[in-house]
């Protein structure tokens, strides 16, 4: 879905709603939400800043024995939520303050239907022209849009996402449980599925893997 700005003002502040599913206020504390089915793989990235981005506080009020697999560059560091303690563990050891900024791409299973809250503000302010960036390395990297934003991947106007021909993205399909691959042409300047253009729609706190063809800064500037 196209991201969906309305800007509103409220107490001498101005407000960004970016989306059906995320009401972000700028400068102040907002919220998106994401539905996560039981027993379900949803690849979520947090797209706000809670002052202190770690796994207590960006993944809040979930159930007990959901679990977060996160990507650490060559497989997955695995934690699980205990509800009695109110702790997300790895193995037994206690993991509370486990890094999840901004951008960082991250697998979450839910132990029952419920939706993911991102509570926090935006890093940087709609209609501000400043920008954001996330360093993408050549190897494979899960991440997700720096701020609530849903868009085709292709429109450099919000999306920012500029790579090199032969850079491949990996989106995930929460009802089939599977990945789409995409490659990008550097000649036609689209994204392909095997030979059918398909250039892929990024939802707002949504993670996905991409590989680029040689490293580069994906920049945002909101509009």
């Amino acid at each position: 879905m196209r991201t969906k700005t309305l800007l509103i003002a409220a107490a001498a502040l101005a407000a960004t709603v970016i989306s059906s599913q995320a009401q972000v206020y700028s400068g102040v504390v907002g919220y998106v939400n994401v539905t996560a089915p039981s027993g379900k793989f949803v690849f979520l990235n947090n797209p706000l800043t809670t002052g202190n981005d770690v796994i207590s506080n960006v993944v809040q009020n979930v159930p007990g024995g959901t679990t977060v697999n996160i990507w650490n560059g060559s497989g997955f560091d695995v934690l699980q939520y205990t509800a009695l303690s109110h702790t997300w563990k790895q193995g037994t050891t206690a993991t509370n303050t486990y890094p999840l900024p901004p951008g960082k791409g991250f697998f979450l299973t839910a132990s029952a239907n419920t939706n993911v809250t991102f509570v926090g503000s935006t890093l940087i302010s709609p209609g501000s022209d400043e920008s954001i960036t996330n360093g993408l390395s050549t190897s494979l990297n899960a991440v997700g849009a720096l701020v609530p934003i849903s868009d085709v991947v292709t429109n450099a106007a919000t999306f920012g996402l500029l790579v090199a021909g032969g850079s491949t993205l990996q989106q995930w399909s929460v009802p089939n449980q599977t990945f789409s691959v995409f490659q990008y042409s550097s000649l036609s300047h689209v994204w392909k599925q095997g030979t059918t253009v398909t250039n892929p729609v990024i939802g707002v706190a949504e993670g996905f893997f991409i590989q680029p063809a040689s490293a580069t800064n994906w920049v945002i500037t909101l509009p």
